[in-house]
């Protein structure tokens, strides 16, 4: 059980995505595209190279996250991020970003990763992130993995996908391991040390 959470502790690493309140200057145009996804009655701010995953998450059924991204005006962009980090939501600044590295994956492996600082987008607009400290910040990210974890199910049966590229094998995993099983999902969270110092910051000076 120890080596399984430990292995399971490294994927999370691997493949981080990160829920941070943390000041960071984002350049003026990154925000300011012009270029909207207005299917389904959504009206989503993001690049024509990203509504692919738009689409696929209404193909799931994943549209209260489409409707978050609409009526929170949150623009989904793409970024550079710290090396093993695919995915940002940052409530400051009402931003998503997914790392250009994703872009040489799949569709699939990048909206995973949406569904995910997603997650983060909607729990914030119903008041379940908090402070981002604590039980609020751990219960968040379990959520975010569970849903993500789902979404990969979904798409490709509970086999997975196969001949996965290297981010798609660590979604096989996070998929094998938490989906239906939430509690572990909480319990490796909890015992990653990325997400213990995610978790643990006090911001609220």
């Amino acid at each position: 059980m120890l080596r399984t959470i430990r292995s399971l502790a490294l994927i999370l690493v691997v493949v981080a995505s990160s829920l941070t309140s943390a000041t960071t200057t984002l350049a003026a145009d990154a925000l300011a595209s012009p270029e909207r996804w207005t299917a389904y009655g959504y009206n989503v701010s993001a690049p024509a190279s990203i509504w692919p995953m738009l689409e696929l998450l209404h193909a799931q059924h994943f549209d209260w996250e489409l409707a978050s991204a609409t009526r929170q005006q949150t623009p989904i962009i793409w970024g550079s991020l710290p090396t093993n980090v695919y995915g940002q939501y940052m409530p400051k600044q009402n931003v998503i970003r997914l790392s250009w590295v994703l872009e040489g994956s799949s569709v699939e492996a990048g909206t995973a990763f949406l569904a995910h600082e997603l997650t983060h987008l909607t729990d914030d607009m119903n008041g379940k992130l908090g402070d981002f400290t604590g039980d609020a910040c751990y219960s968040a990210e379990t959520r975010a993995f569970v849903n993500e974890a789902n979404f990969w199910q979904m798409v490709f049966g509970p086999q997975g996908k196969a001949s996965p590229d290297v981010i798609e094998s660590q979604e096989n995993n996070k998929m094998f391991a938490f989906v239906g099983n939430s509690g572990f999902a909480d319990l490796v969270v909890r015992t990653t040390a990325i997400y213990v110092k995610q978790c643990a910051v006090d911001r609220s000076n």
